[in-house]
């Protein structure tokens, strides 16, 4: 485990807002940082860059985009700006540093990995609140949006470090979800947050006095998401989209219950 002790202090952790982090998140620390980093991950961070598209998600390719862009995004810069804040003034020599830069390569696939997963069953439980999608088109959806982000975010990582287990990790998660309750409700990002904590390169002690900081820090980040998919989101056009594809039931393993929509 990284020991980052001796080059950061510790936050207040009476403290309900993060406000650290919210002064850390700007495009020149995310670009300082992205050029410390070896090559491959280096065009592996920056093809997270948040697309400013204003234009309505109508499609099953749109939502795609939509979902892993953004979940690139925040997974990024709250796993930097979170260690960017621990370290200070030595965040340079820091990632510099080979070790170092290959755990932060490990911790952010990790990162973006669960963003994605939180922000595909928020969007497409949005869809199948808006569009009547049963159970069974719901989870074929999911499968499908998350398993295409997987393969985008991470075309240029090491292999080694690719979360072999994710796909499975996340049918196993959408089986059991509420898609009525996912569409609302804010505890469907809890995984996000909980995941960049326990996987970032600070030692335990750190991360104790740092969780709720850490977990605000990477909800607030989430708002403006929210919001645009709430404003662009076209869920008719996207359902008529999936429908028309008729793609088989993922590995075959929809909810038993599904077959009861159909």
């Amino acid at each position: 485990m990284i020991q980052l002790r001796d080059v950061a202090h510790p936050y207040n952790n009476k403290s309900k807002e993060p406000k650290g982090f919210m002064a850390l998140n700007t495009k020149s620390l995310f670009d300082q940082i992205v050029n410390l980093l070896p090559g491959p991950f280096r065009v592996f961070v920056k093809s997270f860059a948040v697309r400013f598209d204003k234009s309505p998600i109508d499609s099953v390719e749109r939502l795609i985009d939509f979902t892993h862009t953004r979940s690139s995004y925040v997974g990024q810069t709250a796993l930097f700006g979170y260690l960017k804040a621990r370290m200070g003034t030595s965040y340079r020599q820091i990632f510099e540093d080979a070790t170092f830069s290959r755990a932060i390569q490990v911790s952010a696939v990790r990162s973006f990995t669960s963003c994605l997963s939180d922000f595909t069953i928020h969007a497409v439980a949005r869809v199948a609140r808006d569009a009547d999608l049963t159970p069974a088109e719901a989870f074929g959806l999911a499968c499908a949006v998350y398993e295409e982000g997987l393969r985008r975010g991470l075309s240029s990582v090491d292999s080694a470090i690719h979360p072999h287990d994710a796909m499975q990790q996340f049918r196993d998660r959408v089986r059991d979800v509420s898609w009525a309750g996912a569409a609302l409700s804010l505890d469907i990002f809890e995984q996000s947050g909980a995941d960049l904590i326990s996987s970032a390169p600070v030692i335990d002690e750190f991360k104790d006095l740092d969780r709720e900081i850490v977990m605000n820090s990477v909800r607030f980040r989430w708002n403006n998401h929210r919001a645009q998919l709430a404003q662009r989101l076209d869920a008719a056009a996207i359902a008529a989209d999936w429908r028309a594809a008729a793609p088989p039931s993922p590995g075959g393993d929809a909810p038993a219950v599904a077959a009861e929509g159909t």
